[in-house]
């Protein structure tokens, strides 16, 4: 019964509050919910307003304190209905609900929820030498003083296309920064090429994102055409591509000199009025401050071949019965190489043959005469020719291209002179006796 009255008592109480118009003071604490980095400053306003209670607003209590009564402490200034606390180079452990208690004849109290995060440094991605395609790449990508992990993502990027996401497997709560690494095997493909891959890293307690993007070193190089021939006296040009993260910078040098004279520095190799001399090997070097690669091609200039050179392997006369080569030679342009003798082919070679030889183990006089060899591709023919003369081994000398037959019949001449010669002086001399006979 006692109970009954009292509660009764308190109703009235009220209702008399209501109908004179008592109000209660209004206390704000601010910011309500901060969040904030570790390191910096957080001050924490706690305000009583339209407190009747309060005349002269010279009677407010403040008090502060945390939910879980672990409040590490703050400077605190009371201005009559002002109280704040600033708490400086706030951590970790300040990640807690606050309380601020005011009283003045009423007591009311406000709680801020102080919510923390480190995250004070882009993802960290170590260098990597060379992204070719359909090669697998470790990447790496370490993201420092990290706080709360559970809140963190990494994503990375080739482009603008995701290729992996990944969250931290957090099983137990840590109340202090950390450090994650993301470890992802990645292989690329040919599309990829030529695009930046960066490492993405997310808080999502209040969405702040920082982004990498990864060096590495040139790792695929193509060239824009695959024909590497010019005409002579024509023009020509390649350009050369290099992926890699800073641009790599193109230089073409030419090959086979002392010191390769540098050809181009914008990606492109020009040849102008092309000759001879400009046939060879060239090299592409791309490089950047992470690495280098280089790539070599040949080029070629085609046009009719150069004049042949036919040879003897003797200096001298050579003498029957003797061992001989005969070679047929070009040099610096594609041709194909033909021997001849009286216009029938003796030796025959392939387009990229510089030289064919003959050898004549016993040469003999009718291997004597004029020989051809010939150059001939696509653009034109050029010819050469040598007289050979063989030595008999009896001194007969042996002209080119005399046949045998020849020889008999020059001794037969001989002796029919010697013959009618003879038989004249002999008829002279008997006609001479005759007269000489004396007729007794």
């Amino acid at each position: 019964m006692y109970g009954v009255k009292c509660i009764t008592f308190a109703l009235w109480i009220n209702i008399l509050s209501v109908t004179t118009g008592e109000k209660k003071c209004i206390l704000e604490l601010s910011p309500k919910e901060p969040v904030i980095h570790v390191g910096q400053d957080l001050e924490l306003t706690c305000r009583v307003t339209d407190c009747p209670d309060c005349p002269n607003n010279n009677n407010v209590t403040f008090t502060w304190r945390t939910t879980q009564d672990k409040f590490h402490g703050g400077e605190i200034k009371n201005e009559q209905t002002v109280s704040r606390m600033l708490i400086r180079n706030i951590s970790v452990k300040h990640s807690e609900r606050v309380v601020c208690k005011a009283t003045c004849q009423q007591t009311q109290e406000k709680t801020s929820k102080i919510q923390m995060f480190s995250f004070p440094e882009d993802p960290i991605l170590p260098k990597i030498k060379s992204l070719i395609a359909k090669q697998e790449q470790m990447l790496i990508c370490t993201v420092l003083n990290i706080y709360p992990l559970e809140k963190f993502q990494i994503e990375w990027l080739r482009g603008d296309k995701s290729i992996h996401k990944e969250e931290p497997d957090v099983k137990t709560f840590h109340d202090q920064v950390q450090n994650y690494s993301s470890v992802f095997n990645y292989t690329p493909s040919v599309d990829d090429l030529e695009k930046n891959i960066s490492c993405k890293a997310t808080l999502n307690l209040n969405s702040q994102t920082r982004t990498t993007t990864a060096e590495y070193g040139p790792g695929h190089i193509t060239v824009s055409s695959n024909n590497t021939s010019v005409n002579l006296g024509e023009r020509l040009e390649i350009t050369c591509h290099a992926d890699g993260n800073p641009k790599p910078t193109i230089l073409w040098r030419k090959l086979g000199e002392t010191q390769p004279e540098v050809q181009s520095q914008n990606h492109k190799l020009i040849i102008n009025n092309a000759s001879w001399s400009q046939a060879g090997f060239y090299q592409c070097n791309a490089s950047n401050g992470v690495g280098s690669q280089q790539m070599k091609i040949k080029v070629m200039v085609v046009g009719p071949p150069n004049i042949p050179k036919i040879q003897l392997s003797h200096t001298e006369e050579p003498k029957e019965g003797e061992s001989v080569s005969i070679v047929c030679s070009s040099e610096g342009r594609s041709a194909e190489l033909t021997l001849y003798r009286r216009s029938q082919i003796i030796v025959t070679g392939d387009l990229n043959e510089s030289a064919v030889r003959l050898n004549i183990s016993s040469i003999q006089i009718t291997d004597a005469g004029i020989y051809t060899c010939e150059a001939k591709n696509s653009f034109g023919i050029k010819r050469s020719t040598i007289n050979i003369t063989v030595q008999a081994a009896h001194d007969i000398w042996s002209k080119p291209d005399l046949p045998v037959a020849i020889l008999p019949a020059v001794g037969s001449v001989s002796l029919l002179t010697a013959a009618v010669l003879l038989i004249r002086r002999c008829r002279k001399k008997a006609k001479s006796d005759s007269s000489n006979i004396s007729l007794d």
